[in-house]
């Protein structure tokens, strides 16, 4: 889907939210009043995550023999997500992320491999955790039994995604796949390129320890992500209890990360919104939360972003060809 329409489909949302769902003035006074000290609460929570959040993926770089220092990483994983905003998808902001470590002399095999697995562990772990929102939406009476099939759903698509992602390490496998494409193909030079970030891919996937330890990281920021809505919601007087934001949020998240709108704008703030109007919140309040996260975010981001373009002088993003791995 092209992005112009991706950016029309999330207009399209928030205008029907504002219009037909929600009272816009209202939620313009509750955004307008919110409390200065759970503002600032609000923004240290999203620094800290981002701070975790690079932290485990230098663990994954380190497994490789790639060492990188912490806060210059960070303002390289904010920033990313910053430019990647101009981009049509998340794989902008990974791509631009790859081009920047690249610069920093880390190999553009490892680079890849650690941000692939970095997706790949918590794509798993936020289907885990949309299984578990959807037992607490039960468990609250939010979804009643009509929607068991949506709950049978996750699981099978938990399982698959385990499958998948063990199918992926197996090294016989892939030998045996690529033994059956053409020489001419096997020979040639992306698909040593290619060949070259596999073999990472599955080395860094056999270091079980580092591995631990990033999915335990990635929980505990997955909390932090979940505290997030739960402070905005205190700055804004919204009644918002936090199981029900572990119902609502890791499903409306996961639900988001479909490419069919810009960002997950509109996609996210209709699926949150609509959930937790079932769980008993004004639609005004749980939308105030949602714009209320999106501003936050991109505020906490922006000081970092500032400081890598202030460090390379470069307000562009840089170009995608940069990212290509070294030779052996």
């Amino acid at each position: 889907m092209k992005l112009a329409l991706k950016i029309g489909l999330s207009i399209a949302l928030l205008a029907l939210l504002l219009i037909y769902t929600v009272d816009a003035r209202e939620v313009g006074r509750m955004l307008a009043a919110f409390h200065p000290g759970w503002l600032i609460a609000a923004f240290a929570l999203v620094t800290i995550d981002r701070v975790l959040m690079t932290y485990k993926w230098l663990l994954l770089l380190e497994a490789r023999g790639q060492r990188l220092p912490l806060l210059p990483s960070v303002a390289i994983y904010c920033s990313s997500q910053v430019w990647g905003l101009a981009l049509p998808a998340t794989v902008g902001a990974d791509a631009i992320r790859a081009v920047l470590v690249a610069r920093r002399g880390v190999d553009g095999a490892d680079a890849a491999a650690s941000i692939v697995v970095e997706r790949i562990v918590g794509f798993v772990l936020a289907l885990a955790l949309g299984v578990v929102s959807l037992f607490v939406l039960r468990f609250l009476g939010v979804l009643d039994e009509r929607y068991a099939i949506v709950l049978y759903a996750g699981v099978g698509m938990l399982a698959a995604a385990v499958a998948a992602v063990a199918l992926s390490l197996n090294e016989s496998l892939a030998g045996a796949l690529v033994a059956r494409l053409p020489r001419r193909l096997r020979e040639s030079r992306p698909m040593g390129h290619l060949l070259r970030f596999a073999a990472a891919y599955r080395e860094l996937g056999g270091e079980r320890r580092t591995l631990a330890a990033f999915a335990g990281l990635t929980v505990i920021e997955q909390f932090l992500s979940l505290l997030l809505p739960w402070v905005l919601a205190l700055g804004l007087g919204v009644p918002a209890s936090l199981l029900l934001l572990l119902g609502v949020l890791p499903v409306s998240n996961l639900i988001a990360r479909l490419p069919v709108s810009f960002d997950g704008i509109g996609i996210f703030e209709a699926l949150f919104v609509g959930l937790l109007v079932l769980g008993g919140l004004s639609a005004e309040g749980a939308l105030a939360i949602a714009l209320a996260s999106r501003i936050v975010q991109l505020a906490a981001f922006l000081p970092w972003w500032l400081a890598q373009v202030a460090g390379t002088g470069a307000l562009r993003p840089p170009g995608l060809s940069a990212a290509r791995p070294r030779s052996v």
